[in-house]
């Protein structure tokens, strides 16, 4: 099943229900999996109203790097997941319109790409799709228009057709694919409908199922909404916060964005991101790097062999 994006009044038409739930209380790059279960430090579950705002509005996104260096931490976490036979091949894709979407990743599974100087990314490229259910071009049961950080998190907005009962949408892809690494991307909706207790908690609390499950999270800073500056910008020194507090990779997104025409934002529809005049989201040459997707999809893909990298050292 296929599910339709519908934009209405600044956001996706299922965001206006969606929205409301707020859950409260390579082989050659990798190598094999570890012969012993690496020693993780137990996570905790979150605290809703823990959120220390003094502390977060001091957090300068300018100062963070755009591409994450990988930490030890994040390395045990993946390499946990080897052990419990996650699959190294595999990635989830966990977010709101802005990910589900033709244009994220997609053109890259389907063959639809021109790397020109990132020649050396096609390993990666060459890595993840060669999986059997192949990650760039799925679609995710983690990602639907109008989603927030909650509601991946609701067992009432997950697929029946393809989730158990019970069973929350992030939960379900993780089941279905067993992942190595969960890209997450979320606060274009939030930032309308959450407040910054539920953001925090929500994300924080996607990201202690990831870990627990041996998947590896990398988050990402989202684009400003331009009806909401100031909480966009406080709800992206949260997402830098969380990624701080867990010791998980960071793409700083908001930042690369910054220089692009309208800061990567489509002019007409603030919840999605610009697209080149040819449609070339993965076309990594020339004026197409102007393009919010284009920048994203690229961001991604350094991310990913970032990751590559510092598991086969």
């Amino acid at each position: 099943m296929v599910l339709k994006r519908i934009f209405v009044a600044g956001m996706c038409l299922t965001g206006l229900i969606a929205a409301l739930a707020v859950v409260t209380g390579t082989g050659g790059l990798v190598g094999a999996a570890l012969e012993t279960t690496p020693t993780l430090t137990p996570v905790p579950d979150p605290v809703m109203g823990a959120l220390d705002l003094e502390a977060v509005a001091k957090i300068d996104l300018s100062t963070y790097p755009i591409i994450p260096e990988i930490s030890e931490h994040a390395r045990q976490i993946y390499q946990e997941g080897l052990v419990r036979g996650n699959d190294p091949h595999t990635f989830i894709k966990v977010g709101d319109c802005m990910t589900h979407t033709p244009n994220f990743l997609i053109p890259l599974g389907q063959g639809e790409y021109t790397l020109g100087e990132y020649e050396p990314l096609q390993q990666v490229i060459d890595y993840f799709g060669g999986s059997e259910q192949n990650p760039f071009s799925r679609e995710s049961q983690a990602s639907a228009g109008g989603f927030n950080a909650a509601s991946v998190l609701d067992s009432m907005w997950a697929n029946p057709e393809f989730c158990q009962a019970g069973e929350s949408p992030l939960a379900c892809e993780s089941r279905i694919m067993r992942p190595s690494i969960a890209l997450i991307m979320f606060g274009t909706n939030d930032v309308q409908y959450l407040t910054e207790e539920q953001f925090d908690f929500s994300l924080r609390s996607m990201i202690v199922a990831t870990i627990r499950d041996g998947t590896l999270p990398i988050v990402s800073t989202f684009p400003e909404r331009p009806e909401f500056p100031e909480k966009s910008l406080l709800f992206n020194q949260i997402v830098v916060q969380i990624a701080q507090d867990y010791d998980i990779p960071l793409i700083n997104l908001w930042l690369a964005l910054e220089p692009l025409p309208n800061n990567g934002i489509d002019a007409e529809e603030t919840t999605a991101m610009s697209v080149p005049p040819d449609g070339g989201v993965c076309t990594f040459v020339g004026p197409n790097l102007e393009a919010g997707f284009t920048v994203r999809n690229l961001l991604t893909l350094q991310t990913l062999d970032a990751v590559l990298k510092a598991m086969s050292q």
